[in-house]
């Protein structure tokens, strides 16, 4: 991997780990005292993960309309990934993942 191509891979955590933050922190303003916050876990994956219920209903309506370029289901696929590990380093991951996924972030 290049160094360019790393270093825009590494900015990308960067926004990645601002989301899990911002995430955790509007997750403890709505609901301090629930056991369905995850530190490492994006607002889109924990939309995908209880977009049946409100107020993660809505908000997965709008994530998926303002991600419209990365393809239907934006919420759903970035709950998968989390399910995937995706986000891991290829040592940290699970046997099928490591295989399927190429190194590329995005």
């Amino acid at each position: 991997m290049s160094k360019l191509a790393r270093a825009w891979q590494n900015f990308l955590f960067i926004l990645i780990s601002i989301d899990q933050t911002l995430g955790m922190m509007l997750g403890f303003v709505m609901h301090p005292s629930s056991k369905e916050l995850w530190p490492d876990e994006t607002l889109s994956a924990r939309c995908g993960r209880l977009g049946h219920r409100y107020p993660y209903k809505f908000w997965r309506v709008l994530i998926d309309a303002l991600f419209f370029w990365q393809g239907p289901g934006h919420c759903v696929n970035a709950h998968k990934k989390e399910l995937t590990r995706y986000h891991f380093p290829p040592s940290m991951r699970n046997d099928t993942t490591t295989e399927a996924r190429p190194e590329r972030v995005f």
